[in-house]
């Protein structure tokens, strides 16, 4: 049977309206206009049901739940004025209405990620956000909101505690386990919070039946050391979006890290052919076969870079370090060169050749000067410092030398090369603890760029030197 009008189907939800007619007659009653309400919002009639919950809220003026309905009907209609106006009604009535506190915090979040905002407003916005959200949580009844707790999971992040991001985004996930935004959320959350295990699970549980995941579950397994696997993931990742250049790429560098340098370069050169205006690809494949030691193709790749794309800056500055790598100085220091009289402004390029110069030991003075025009580009850059410091050094200025060298380590503390330089001004003037301090920081963090051996004897040299000293 159907219901013909609003009485009829209250009557048949059990609102018994003929038991009490003078009421009905005489003055409003509050849950009837609220159920009216809610039936004619799902009749479609939004004005209608508004106009009834304004009723019940007329009649009984001490109900922060009727203001609380109106303020999430005039949000979901996307009223936002007159959604934070009811909202703010009804908080003024009880301050811990979850429905009120929702409303407020859903708009306060949507504010602060406005453009437009200033960023004394956005924080101000996030905190305001953050609490009613939290007073929204601790009212709620049932599941936990989704929006509330992917919202608060969020601001989380924007605030700094990934960890509180993580709880607020778990809760998303444990009530709605196929959300692939709340996914991706968490597993954000969970590698900023350091627990790259727990990120790369978040994933790996959907992966099979949601393959949009494969790029960041294979970003996070680069992050947690394992290239290979996420070279495999990448390689998935690309039958979904197999003209996707930026998962190539990455792909190619996962190979790279795994040390599979014949796939990198294979990658990158099936790479170069499908994408002809893309340099970047031909950098990738010299890098790969001068890593597997094919020195002389790489440069002959870099050459034809460099000839292809000749703003391509670095794919220059590539083959420089190149041709310098395998003693072809003349031709590193020409190809710079030509760069800088290009783009004079470059400063890694400046940088390039004043630290070329320097470790040479030749024109220092116009090392100095090429670093210090560098650092005006760029000032602080902890490997601009160093190439400074060791110009000075060269040149037998140890205070210069100590000042910006030791600067350049603060920066830059796990620079193998850095704390090799370090070491060296430190043994030079005569602080062998420190300078043997150094070189051992330089072995422990990226040795693999320095000459271990070198390095080793120096230590063993300053040892002797130490307790001959003592």
């Amino acid at each position: 049977m159907r219901f013909n009008s609003v009485a009829s189907w209250l009557v048949a939800g059990g609102v018994l309206l003929g038991a009490t007619p003078a009421l009905a007659q005489s003055q409003v009653d509050p849950y009837y206009e609220f159920l009216v309400a809610r039936h004619l919002e799902g009749d479609g009639d939004a004005a209608g049901a508004l106009a009834a919950l304004e009723r019940a809220a007329a009649a009984d003026p001490k109900s922060a739940e009727i203001r609380a309905e109106i303020a999430d009907l005039h949000l979901r209609r996307n009223e936002r004025d007159e959604a934070e106006k009811a909202a703010n009604d009804a908080l003024a009535i009880d301050e811990s209405n979850a429905e009120a506190n929702r409303v407020v915090g859903l708009l306060d979040a949507s504010a602060a990620s406005n453009e437009k905002t200033t960023p004394a407003d956005v924080k101000r916005l996030v905190d305001s956000a953050i609490s009613h959200l939290e007073r929204a949580n601790a009212g709620s009844v049932g599941l936990p909101d989704a929006n509330v707790n992917y919202t608060l999971g969020r601001l989380y992040m924007v605030t700094g505690e990934p960890e509180k991001a993580a709880q607020a985004l778990q809760r998303v996930i444990n009530a709605n386990p196929g959300s692939l935004q709340g996914r991706l959320a968490l597993a954000q959350a969970q590698a900023a919070a350091k627990n790259l295990q727990g990120a790369i699970a978040t994933l790996e549980e959907v992966e099979e039946d949601e393959p949009r995941v494969l790029p960041a579950l294979a970003q996070y397994y680069q992050q947690a050391n394992m290239p290979a696997k996420a070279a495999d993931t990448y390689t998935k990742a690309l039958e979904e979006q197999p003209n996707s250049r930026e998962l190539k790429a990455r792909r190619i560098l996962a190979l790279d890290e795994a040390k599979n340098f014949s796939k990198a370069a294979e990658y990158a050169a099936d790479a170069a052919r499908q994408h002809p205006d893309d340099s970047r690809f031909l950098r990738l494949q010299a890098t790969a076969l001068y890593a597997e030691g094919q020195k002389p193709r790489a440069i002959e790749v870099l050459e034809g870079a460099v000839k292809q794309f000749p703003k391509d800056t670095s794919a220059q500055l590539a083959l420089v370090d190149m041709y310098n790598n395998v003693g072809r100085k003349a031709d590193a220091e020409r190809t710079v060169r030509q760069l800088l009289t290009v783009d004079p402004e470059n400063a890694d390029a400046l940088n390039f050749l004043g630290y070329m110069l320097a470790e040479r030991g030749e024109k220092l003075d116009e090392a100095i000067r090429l670093v210090n025009e560098a650092l005006k580009r760029d000032p602080g850059n902890g490997a601009y410092l160093d190439s400074l410091g060791w110009a000075y050094f060269r040149r037998g200025d140890l205070d210069q030398a100590d000042k910006y060298i030791t600067e350049a380590a603060g920066k830059l503390p796990k620079n193998g090369e850095i704390q090799d330089h370090l070491g060296d001004v430190n043994a030079k003037r005569g602080r062998w603890q420190d300078a043997i301090a150094a070189w051992m920081h330089a072995l422990e963090n990226d040795g693999e760029d320095v000459d271990r051996a070198q390095i080793e004897k120096k230590i063993d040299s300053a040892k002797v030197k130490l307790l001959n000293a003592k």
